[in-house]
């Protein structure tokens, strides 16, 4: 029977009926289901640690209702992480569901013991002793056991564990109903004596659970008087109250985990601090559990907990337990494995034990190459301490010694190579340590000498401090003329600290030579640091040299800067000096009209009145117009006028075929802006053709060029159909060459058209991370296979320059907060490569100017921010040149400033602050703006 068979024994008729066309898309389905399968069978095959793939396979099988495939994928999973409490639930009710006739309830039980093991689950254990209850064929004894197995795991659960105490009673109770004798027959005196234990057995029951703090215990209480045939004992009385005072102490703690939210770490740290005040074992390992069923991959909280239970509680198979589930739960911990080889060690298991640990570990995917270093330190110490130096090499272990430091050496040598491209042991710790263990306890120089040369072919031979490290070890355990000649080669190699060398050398022969050979010290090593001076002069000079041409370089690079920017603004001035010169104006009624024709925004020609028939063109004298309330259209039309003087025209940009793009709004709603391109990208317009040929038939692609013909990294795309540009909006992001396209729609700006698009958001992102101090050379697969092991990822950005080059900043993205707060806690800090990373919650800064300019308003700005901003380079004052007056001191102090000649109790005009004004003269006639206009054109 599969699960299909078991969950729908009448299916529906529509189903049988099916036709032809329903069989061929359950073909297809079941043939993606197929493929998804594969490929999940293949992701757990090559990496068994990944999480989220074992769980997707088991419901992929499950919905498949293929029953042996589900409880293979289920075993595998079970072997290299603990179950969930809903992922044992679900494989429990499976079996037992397919298990009707109680065939295999030896096989169902053991899975409800390896259930109860990973967590401390209340609700594991209630579905435990129903199914103990429903099959009661060996006895009452059995289920009593399971009662008190669960009462000694979670009867101390402040919340649940009323809970198991109250089914145990139940039970119980329902025992001494079916001991009572049928209505109208007497009661033999074996089954008094049965039903009068079995009433002493609920009191105990009663008695216990009165004396355990636990949420409820009120009604606990008033259920125990009615069970009593008489008073309460007073002793009852006196433990029940020492519980409920005890209980007033646990309440606070027990509240804020109500009310705070899932994990709750903090709140458990407080609370497993209290319980660590107060030293009670059984409820400290308790509020651990607790803790860690919420926690499970918080690796400084398992090392809380084993510290104090190697240190505290000592019990073997309870360390040992809490040991192997961490280490199930945070394989990526190299120091939990490590913790786990010494409570091993410490607790005498057997060899076989401890290698069958270390075999497991080796594969679990540490971050870092040291932490393997310190497994294998740790692995080889026990061998070491195993060791009988008094006997003979075969059956001391100093073979065994010996093979398990070469089987270290090789591994990180060749296998940290492939996984992390370095040596794994960069300083050669491990033969360092076996070369000492070698001279001091085997006095075996040959192989100390032997690992000693091997160190230094691995290019350690330019490090002072490992020469002086093999002298002493020379002179400690060999001979004086070894040792002599290893500072002799040390004053010629050494290359990063020789006067340390020198000095050690000259010290030796005072100690241990003659005068001739302490006058061929020095002198070796005179002419030794007379050639490393000459070396670092030499070396000084070149870098001195090298700095002045980088300072040329620099010098030249800003001057080449200004005088580029002088040129552009000269070019600016004379491009507007030809607009001017193009366009002219003519005063009719109250506003300006162009003769000759213009150009405008779009590229168009623009036809104006006809130009007069003299040549220069001066403007009419006209009297001053006095400014009447409500005159706005003069204003109106000189400020367009103004406008379209002093803005630039865009040049158009050409397109693929040479022509020059005209307005047309049907083209730009087939078309799409594509930007964050790459300036080396080869071929772009044939790349982006083949980017886009997805979406439908490119027309054309019109690129960006620099004066110098480069290429400035966007482009248009214009396509055939309006549909196939909506279709190419959902390539925005997608990656080509290694950075993210770019693509909105094409809009006019100048005509007040925003895209709000590619905006990063501005406030607390809980599933994002942001990581900084990142190694320029990690990549984003490296980057992804780090974080992926703390839960399932959504997407890794990586940060970089608009060239392409890292900034060593990325952004992990995981499916949830929960998951995305853990890998917070266990990534901060993370060695990766020779940098220590930083990684918090995404919180972006608040853009001063929002997504599009918007920015915040000024009015939110503190008065002495917008005092010492002074002007932004788009605040340009509209006033003429010729109108500008200095201001004096006394002039300003003498009278309140005014916009334009008001005075303060005149409300400023838009656009200047009242501050920066120049007040007039009492009685001084206002100017309008045609007198503003005449001004210009005079001058």
């Amino acid at each position: 029977m599969d699960f299909a068979e078991g969950e729908m024994q009448n299916p529906p008729s529509e189903d049988v009926e099916m036709g032809q066309d329903g069989e061929e898309e359950d073909s297809s389905s079941s043939d993606s289901d197929d493929e998804t399968t594969r490929q999940l069978e293949a992701k757990v095959s090559g990496n068994p640690y990944d999480y989220s793939s074992h769980v997707e396979l088991i419901r992929a099988l499950r919905r498949e209702g293929e029953l042996e495939d589900v409880r293979v994928a289920r075993e595998r999973m079970s072997k290299f992480f603990p179950l969930t409490e809903e992922l044992w639930l679900e494989w429990l009710t499976d079996e037992m569901k397919l298990d009707s006739g109680r065939q295999n309830r030896t096989g169902i039980n053991q899975l409800f013991e390896r259930a109860v093991k990973d967590y401390l689950c209340a609700d594991v254990w209630l579905e435990y002793i129903q199914y103990c209850i429903g099959g009661m064929e060996d006895g009452l004894e059995p289920v009593r056991a399971v009662c008190e197995k669960a009462l000694t795991a979670g009867g101390l659960h402040v919340s649940k564990g009323t809970m198991l105490w109250d089914v145990y009673r139940e039970f119980e109770n329902a025992v001494l109903a079916g001991m009572q004798p049928d209505p109208g027959s007497i009661c033999t005196g074996d089954q008094e004596e049965k039903i009068q234990a079995q009433i002493s057995r609920i009191n105990s029951i009663f008695r216990r659970q009165l004396s355990v703090p636990l949420l409820g215990m009120d009604g606990t209480y008033l259920e125990y008087e009615e069970f009593q045939t008489g008073p309460v004992d007073a002793t009852v009385k006196q433990v029940y109250q020492k519980a409920c005072e005890k209980l007033d102490k646990y309440k606070p703690f027990e509240e804020s985990l109500t009310s705070a939210t899932a994990p709750r770490l903090q709140e458990y740290l407080a609370y497993i601090d209290y319980e660590l005040a107060e030293d009670e074992p059984t409820r400290i390992q308790c509020i651990f559990e607790r803790a860690l069923q919420e926690n499970p991959l918080v690796v400084e909280l398992w090392t809380k907990y084993t510290h104090y239970l190697d240190t505290k509680l000592r019990i073997p198979h309870i360390v040992l337990s809490a040991h192997e589930r961490a280490t199930r739960n945070c394989p990526w911990a190299a120091t939990l494995w490590q913790d786990y080889l010494l409570a091993l060690e410490r607790h005498r298991q057997p060899k076989e034990k401890i290698k069958e640990v270390m075999d497991t570990a080796l594969p679990a995917g540490f971050p870092q190459a040291s932490d393997y270093v310190s497994l294998w330190q740790t692995y080889c110490d026990y061998h070491r301490r195993r060791v009988d130096w008094t006997k003979d090499a075969e059956s001391s272990g100093i073979a065994e010694l010996r093979s398990t430091y070469q089987q270290a050496v090789d591994y990180c040598r060749d296998s940290l190579q492939q996984y992390f491209g370095e040596t794994g042991d960069p300083q050669c710790t491990l033969q360092r340590t076996w070369a000492r263990l070698e001279a001091k306890h085997n006095k075996n120089m040959g192989k100390a000498r032997e690992l000693w040369d091997g160190i230094m072919a691995e290019g350690h031979g330019r490090e002072a401090q490992m020469w002086l490290e093999y002298a002493e070890l020379e002179r400690s355990y060999g001979d004086v003329e070894r040792s002599r000649k290893v500072l002799q080669k040390a004053v010629s190699k050494a290359s990063d600290w020789p006067e340390s060398v020198c000095e050690a050398l000259i010290n030796f022969e005072r100690e241990e030579g003659t005068l001739e050979t302490y006058d061929n010290a020095v002198a070796r090593c005179e002419a030794q640091l007379k050639r490393v001076q000459e070396r670092r002069a030499k070396q000084a000079e070149k870098d001195m040299v090298a700095a002045q041409a980088e300072e040329q370089k620099a010098e030249a690079r800003k001057k080449n800067r200004a005088e580029k920017k002088a040129a552009k603004k000269q070019d600016m001035k004379q491009g507007q000096k030809r607009k001017l010169d193009h366009q002219t104006f003519v005063k009719s009624g109250n506003s300006l009209h162009t003769v000759g024709s213009s150009v405008d925004e779009e590229g168009f020609k623009v036809p104006g009145l006809p130009a007069p028939k003299t040549g220069n063109f001066k403007a009419p004298e006209e009297p001053p117009v006095k400014r009447v309330k409500g005159d706005e259209p003069e204003e109106a039309s000189f400020s367009a006028a103004w406008q379209s003087i002093h803005e630039a025209t865009i040049p158009p940009v050409p397109s693929s075929t040479g022509d020059v793009p005209v307005h047309d709004p049907d083209r730009e709603r087939r078309s799409v802006f594509v930007s964050n391109l790459s300036y080396s990208l080869h071929n772009p317009q044939d790349k982006m053709r083949e980017v886009f040929s997805e979406c439908g038939e490119v027309a054309d692609v019109r690129l960006a060029f620099t004066s110098k013909k480069k290429f400035r990294g966007f482009c248009y795309v214009e396509f055939k159909d309006e549909s196939a540009a909506v279709k190419a909006l959902g390539f925005d992001h997608k990656e080509v060459e290694g950075r993210p396209l770019f693509v909105s729609p094409c809009i006019d700006k100048r005509k007040g058209d925003k895209f709000h698009g590619f905006q990063y958001a501005t406030k607390l992102e809980k599933n994002k991370l942001f990581v900084s101090n990142l190694p320029y050379t990690v990549t984003k697969e490296a980057l992804e296979n780090i974080f992926k092991q703390h839960g399932p990822l959504r997407g890794v950005r990586m940060v970089t320059y608009r060239s392409g080059k890292p900034k060593g900043l990325a952004y992990v993205e995981y499916e949830d907060e929960q998951t995305a707060s853990q890998a917070v806690l266990k990534t901060d800090g993370l060695m990766i490569g020779d940098r220590k990373i930083q990684v918090a919650v995404s919180n972006p800064p608040t853009r001063r100017g929002g997504p599009h300019g918007e920015g915040v308003d000024d009015r939110l700005r503190s008065d002495k921010e917008s005092q010492y901003r002074g002007k932004g380079r788009t605040q340009l004052s509209l006033l003429p040149r010729s109108l500008h007056k200095p201001t004096t001191s006394s002039a300003s102090t003498s009278k309140p400033a005014g916009s334009n000649g008001t005075t303060a109790d005149q409300p400023a005009t838009s656009g200047q602050p009242a501050t920066t004004q120049e007040p007039v003269k009492q009685g001084a006639k206002r100017l309008t703006n045609a007198d503003f206009a005449k001004m210009f054109f005079k001058k």
